[in-house]
């Protein structure tokens, strides 16, 4: 580069390399760096650094002498890293393969310290989360690996942890139990989920217990180990302290998909000692996606298998409110169903207009009541029954005693046209009916002759019951859309409907195209 001609002569003498060193001026020879001779002891690894502050972050500068040193991996780490689960996996399963095909692989950095990028986060494997999930859906199993620091299984046990022969975390374990579950026979109600029992009595409880077996016996189904086949019997041993009689048991299971719903139809208990027994009958759904989305029930007993029920008629004060048809009862519990009983006094069946008539009658015992049925067979010169209430006392179990409201027709002609009626019950002495509005839309289709003037009936089935017949007053004609309003008792979720006619009329056939219900308090 040719320098300017402006430049003064000291500029350009300052600017120009002399060929030879000037006279008169010291020279320097260069000095090795600070620690890089060989009469300096070299300055140890595990020494404090000098803190850099002049802006220069980079690679310090290294000596041709220098030598990398060479820090040993205890071999638990390289180990730890072998395995397919990552090191650090605090929520979601880390594993190492979820990188491996992924995009970012082939970008891998030189530099083995780098961080392996980790999977999204799973809200279901987060500790802060799992006491809620625990609340919501009764058990939630974990997915993450296990902790890779733990004892193997064959290792002994350390003094620590060694147990007392004969003890385990449940206590004592003199009481032997069986506990036969029968399993539905409805489509999809098998399940391979975990299922627990917890059983509750008069002098304590038996903690909860994963009902399972080695090997065992199940009579139905000798094949399946621990699956809860549809319609099978499956009988297993339950080990635990003596809790007197039995009060209650809770159920539950893990099944968190659709596939792993449970349909339990009965649980039968005994105490092989004392050679006693308790029977639930349950016909519920354990599953998020069936009824009313439960995975944990609490079941009563059947106290006993035979008991008597005083019922208690009050027939209102209204004109023909008597009635000298046939008339029955059937009582609804929480672990079963009675038959119908006949409402009879000396062979003859008499409601008189304000009055109260008590039946004592023998039947199975069905718990704590729900609702009752009331009807007729609508015979007799004047079969119209107006009901006040009626009041059901289990006389074995004096602390079951119902009232279920009516104030209604039961005739052909009065009211409604209905003959018969379900009651809910209530503890309360000065209860009040409330039902339950469904509203029912039905489409006729569009074809020749699809309208019909028969008399049409529709029943309502629940998970808590039936509405029973339902009687629709109206002409279903061609291509048409018909809305009615049942009232009855609260059914819950409906799970199915029956619809018919009595084929009577001039063209009782009928072309139905769709029905729609909805729910309406």
């Amino acid at each position: 580069m040719q320098q300017p001609f402006t430049n003064s002569e000291a500029v350009k003498r300052c600017l120009t390399i002399p060929d030879h060193p000037i006279p008169g001026v010291p020279s320097y020879a260069p000095k090795p760096p600070f620690g890089t001779s060989k009469n300096i002891r070299s300055r140890p690894y595990s020494a404090p650094s000098r803190r850099v502050t002049a802006g220069n972050y980079g690679e310090p500068w290294r000596s041709p002498t220098y030598k990398q040193p060479h820090i040993p991996i205890p071999q638990h780490y390289m180990t730890r890293l072998a395995e397919n689960a990552a090191p650090n996996a605090p929520y979601a399963e880390r594993r190492n393969y979820s990188y491996m095909n992924s995009t970012l692989f082939n970008n891998t950095p030189s530099d083995s310290r780098c961080t392996i990028p980790l999977p999204s986060y799973d809200p279901m494997n987060d500790p802060h989360l799992l006491d809620y999930f625990e609340r919501r859906f009764v058990s939630v199993q974990r997915t993450s690996s296990r902790n890779m620091w733990n004892r193997p299984s064959s290792a002994s046990p350390s003094l620590r942890t060694r147990r007392i022969k004969g003890q385990d975390d449940g206590g004592d374990k003199s009481v032997l139990y069986k506990v036969a579950v029968t399993t539905g026979d409805k489509k999809g109600c098998g399940t391979d989920s975990k299922v627990f029992i917890t059983l509750k009595g008069t002098k304590g409880k038996v903690k909860k217990h994963r009902l399972t077996k080695k090997a065992g016996s199940v009579k139905s189904n000798k094949d399946v180990a621990y699956r809860f086949a549809k319609g099978s019997t499956h009988i297993f041993k339950v080990r635990g302290p003596e809790i007197g009689d039995l009060k209650s048991i809770n159920i539950e299971t893990n099944a968190k998909t659709k596939e792993e719903a449970w349909f339990l139809q009965e649980l039968e208990i005994e105490h092989v000692k004392k050679k006693k027994r308790w029977v639930f009958i349950v016909n519920k759904w354990f599953s998020l996606f069936h009824s009313d989305q439960q995975l944990s029930r609490e079941l009563y007993p059947m106290i006993s298998s035979n008991t008597t029920y005083e019922i208690l008629v009050v027939t209102g004060d209204k004109a023909g409110a008597g009635t000298n048809a046939n008339c029955f009862i059937t009582i609804y519990g929480k672990s079963g169903i009675t038959q119908k009983i006949s409402l009879k006094k000396g062979g003859k069946s008499e409601f008189k207009q304000n009055s109260s008539t008590i039946f004592k009658v023998k039947s199975n015992c069905v718990g704590p009541m729900r609702k009752i049925r009331l009807e007729h067979d609508n015979i007799g010169i004047m079969p119209g029954w107006y009901v006040e209430r009626v009041v059901v006392t289990d006389i074995k179990n004096p602390h079951w005693r119902y009232f279920f409201p009516c104030g209604l027709w039961l005739s052909r002609t009065e009211g409604d046209g209905k003959i018969s009626r379900d009651l809910v019950g209530s503890k309360a002495e000065f209860a009040l009916r409330k039902d339950y509005k469904y509203n029912v839309t039905l489409f006729t289709g569009d074809k020749p002759g699809a309208g019909t003037d028969a008399n049409v009936c529709v029943t309502l089935f629940g998970e808590m019951g039936d509405s029973g017949e339902n009687f629709l007053k109206k002409a279903f004609k061609r291509n048409s859309k018909n809305e009615f309003v049942l009232k009855t008792p609260c059914l819950g979720r409906i799970e199915r409907l029956r619809i018919g006619h009595d084929n009577t009329g001039f063209k009782a056939g009928w072309y139905l195209e769709k029905v729609c219900t909805q729910s309406s308090t």
